[in-house]
């Protein structure tokens, strides 16, 4: 029952109450009293007070009229090929608006299923994501009904919380909470499974509001604390700091410049960090990278995980002091004990550690020089840079990924938001595209998902329209969600896709890495010039097919030129060596 049902007038007809009965009475009167609806008009409102401008979903019941609410309200639907590309599509919105403003409705059953790379994703990067999941009735739980599945138990080691919303009355409280979770602390995924008796009951529209992340400022932090990690930069020879994507919450961009500036400390980043500090600045050090984190006495690290990407802190010197900031509690102190841990904001953290460096005289009157290891470092970046390029103007065809990297480098604007999937491609374009830009460079993330590409650039160009997308993936990459190409040509979305074109999996490496030269398949190895550019032209996008350099840059024009979603086919060595860090 919708909200005009119960705005018809009881004088048209005086008998209206005689069949209800006392029970029914009271829900009616109260129904009457507070602006009651439906569960799908329900959501879709409280969706809207909350922020939600975009919800991807694959239609299917029982949500199918919840959609068509979200759409009366006017939310943009997005309907996608596959559930997992619209969860990570939803996620990276949201990372890339900077805050939870899109969502997931799922069908029941397969459906919900289906969403679990995605939710995964969005889990392991730390990025907000509200899921809800369309179940089937709770009392026919059991029986065998079609998708019948209890979803809860799931999703509950890859979300921050998994709940099962049971009654329609609980809709506005249980979406509230589920995005003070998602946001509050590290962003995370929350799923919400909704029974069909929440959806097709009525229940009313409570005050619900738009919900920012936590603030974790109390009266500051310890402040023997900050003065142990003001001392540990003051007194080192060689330090460095790491800024991490955790950075990108409260957009701490502004306050990590100053601390490098105002002590000259040369710094790195993660991968998806690049460009929070432009790639350009004289103390970026991402091409020494692994050679600065090494020979550092002092590493300051800034939103970023101790995980595999930095060798769960095993890259750094055994005698070198750690200071660790993280919004997440459990981060510090896992693998490496920090000499100064920090739970909180990295742009809180940072103002009040700046306040500290500013108020000691060694800031003005250092006694230490870092310009030596500035040089030191500075020399190696030369050296590596050197490499690279020697690789990237390589003449041989078919081209290699950083020939095709450079091409790319050389035609596209400082503002291109540039997303990297796969796994040889996405090795070379880090190599060779520098960031200069916060929140311009996506990669596979956290956990190296393939297939993220498509997905995460139609997020990146929805939330950036007048910005050029361009997508760097793999051929493998590429198949994991090529559908949604016609997504993007179906919504009107002109992002392109430069698919490396190297005949599979790391091209040619695994196959011969695994199997002899006289092996009678093609395991790791596609069929050789597969036309991608043409499945994406059926599709009704642009397409075109580049061999040779200097077709690259033309071929980019025309496709954004065509204003539709483009892909541009690139046949590149399917035996170039892994690119080496």
């Amino acid at each position: 029952m919708t909200r005009e049902f119960y705005r018809l007038s009881p004088a048209a007809d005086p008998e209206w109450k005689s069949g209800l009965s006392r029970e029914q009475l009271g829900l009616l009167e109260r129904a009457l009293q507070q602006e009651a609806m439906d569960g799908h008009t329900l959501i879709a409102a409280c969706l809207q007070r909350l922020g939600v401008t975009h919800v991807y979903s694959v239609s299917g019941t029982p949500v199918e009229q919840t959609l068509a609410a979200c759409a009366a309200a006017g939310i943009r639907l997005i309907g996608v090929h596959h559930q997992q590309a619209g969860a990570l599509m939803a996620a990276a919105q949201n990372y890339s608006a900077g805050r939870l403003v899109a969502v997931n409705i799922l069908s029941a059953g397969p459906g919900v299923t289906n969403v679990a790379t995605g939710i995964l994703v969005a889990h392991d990067n730390g990025w907000p994501l509200v899921v809800l999941g369309g179940r089937r009735p709770l009392n026919m739980s059991g029986s065998g009904n079609f998708q019948d599945l209890d979803a809860v138990p799931i999703f509950r080691s890859i979300t921050k919380w998994s709940a099962l919303v049971e009654s329609t009355q609980d809709i506005p409280r249980s979406l509230e909470r589920a995005f003070r979770i998602a946001t509050d602390g590290r962003p995370g995924p929350v799923y919400l499974d909704i029974p069909e008796e929440a959806l097709n009951g009525v229940g009313p529209l409570e005050p619900t509001s738009v919900t920012d992340r936590e603030d974790l400022r109390t009266s500051g932090y310890d402040p023997a604390v900050i003065s142990t990690a003001a001392s540990i930069l003051l007194s080192a020879t060689r330090p460095l700091v790491v800024l991490g994507k955790g950075l990108r919450w409260q957009e701490a961009f502004s306050e990590a410049r100053q601390l490098v500036e105002l002590l000259g400390i040369p710094f790195v980043t993660s991968p998806m960090a690049r460009g929070f500090i432009p790639d350009s600045h004289h103390l970026c050090f991402n091409a020494a990278s692994r050679y600065a984190q090494s020979d550092a006495d002092a590493v300051c690290v800034l939103g970023a995980r101790l995980d595999w990407a930095f060798r769960f802190g095993a890259e750094f010197a055994p005698d070198a002091r750690l200071i660790h900031v993280d919004v997440h509690p459990e981060e510090i102190g896992r693998n490496r004990q920090p000499d100064a841990g920090i739970v909180g904001e990295p742009k809180h953290v940072v103002q009040q550690l700046l306040g500290e460096l500013e108020a000691r005289p060694e800031v003005t009157a250092r006694p230490v020089d870092l310009q030596s290891w500035v040089r030191q470092l500075g020399e190696r970046r030369r050296e590596n840079q050197e490499v690279i390029e020697a690789m990237a103007v390589d003449e041989t065809l078919p081209m290699s990924p950083h020939r095709m990297a450079r091409e790319l480098r050389e035609c596209i604007s400082t503002d291109t938001i540039c997303v990297l999937d796969g796994n040889v491609s996405m090795a070379a374009a880090q190599q060779v595209i520098p960031g200069d830009m916060p929140v311009s460079r996506f990669t596979a993330g956290t956990n190296g998902c393939m297939g993220v590409g498509i997905p995460f650039g139609i997020a990146a160009k929805l939330t950036n329209p007048d910005r050029p997308v361009i997508v760097i993936s793999g051929d493998t990459a590429f198949g994991f969600n090529a559908m949604d190409m016609e997504t993007a040509v179906r919504h009107q979305i002109p992002v392109i896709v430069i698919v490396v074109n190297n005949e599979g999996i790391s091209g040619g490496l695994k196959q011969a890495a695994f199997y002899p030269p006289d092996y009678p398949e093609r395991v790791t190895m596609f069929q050789p010039g597969i036309r991608y550019e043409r499945i994406v032209q059926a599709l009704g996008g642009y397409g075109e097919f580049v061999a040779e350099p200097d077709q690259l840059a033309p071929a980019i024009v025309r496709a954004q030129e065509s204003g539709k979603a483009a892909c541009i086919n690139v046949s590149v060595n399917p035996h170039a060596p892994y690119p080496a860090d």
